[in-house]
């Protein structure tokens, strides 16, 4: 899983650009590649974030198949196995190497 989702996005990123002529996600697709690759704790949301406004895309385009391949996306997204590698976002925790400045 930790391979399969960042190497899917870079293959993603290169139908982006190449055929799909949309760069900007096409950066975003690797920026976020990069952010599972290294488990950022925001990678999750992150991707939920970018396969949901393809989703839109498509759906609004009517191009079915990357529509599919979006919801499969956040589908696979939804596994325990990718539970696993990217934690859910909890509200008010801190990673233990936070630079945020402590509540008074």
């Amino acid at each position: 899983m930790r391979v399969l989702m960042p190497v899917t996005l870079v293959l993603y990123a290169i139908v982006a650009l190449v055929w799909l002529h949309r760069w900007p996600s096409a950066v975003a697709a690797l920026i976020i590649a990069a952010l599972l690759w290294r488990r950022h704790p925001r990678a999750r949301f992150s991707a939920y974030i970018l396969f949901s406004a393809v989703a839109a895309r498509a759906a609004l385009a009517g191009d079915w198949r990357t529509l599919a391949i979006a919801v499969a996306a956040i589908v696979v997204m939804q596994t325990p196995a990718a539970a696993r590698e990217w934690p859910r976002l909890r509200r008010g925790a801190a990673r233990a190497d936070s630079d945020r400045m402590a509540r008074p």
